[in-house]
């Protein structure tokens, strides 16, 4: 648990330092990919304010795709949509220690997600590392 919440606040600083150059890239729209995921653990932080969401596909069908997906854009936004219908922007990181799953990071003040809730989440496909 501490390594994983060592990770998610080194992503979440690394995040915030690339955004100011630009480096962050806009999701949504053509070129996006969405895929449905379920929770596996859920874990909230307030110093730093994140909260940490390993996840992996919903439907057994979508397991390359969004290991895929991981791969290509691992340390990049993310769309993340709630069962409410809510939005939120999100760093998604590949676990690599851990085959087939992802870890979110969310702000902290982002809608509530519990253990096996379900979400979507859209990938920018029309920039991907390679």
């Amino acid at each position: 648990m501490r390594r994983m919440l060592r990770l998610a606040i080194l992503c979440v600083v690394m995040a915030n330092c690339l955004a100011p150059l630009g480096i962050a890239r806009q999701v949504g729209g053509a070129g996006a990919d969405t895929i449905a995921c379920r929770v596996l653990e859920a874990h909230a932080s307030t110093s730093p304010a994140v909260v940490a969401v390993v996840f992996h596909q919903r439907d057994k069908i979508d397991q390359a795709r969004l290991s895929s997906a991981l791969r290509q854009h691992s340390g990049e936004g993310v769309e993340v949509e709630t069962g409410d219908g809510k939005s939120v922007s999100a760093t998604v990181v590949r676990l690599k220690s851990c085959f087939g799953r992802g870890l979110l990071l969310l702000p902290a003040d982002a809608p509530a997600i519990k253990d096996g809730a379900t979400f979507m989440m859209t990938f920018s496909s029309g920039s991907g590392k390679n």
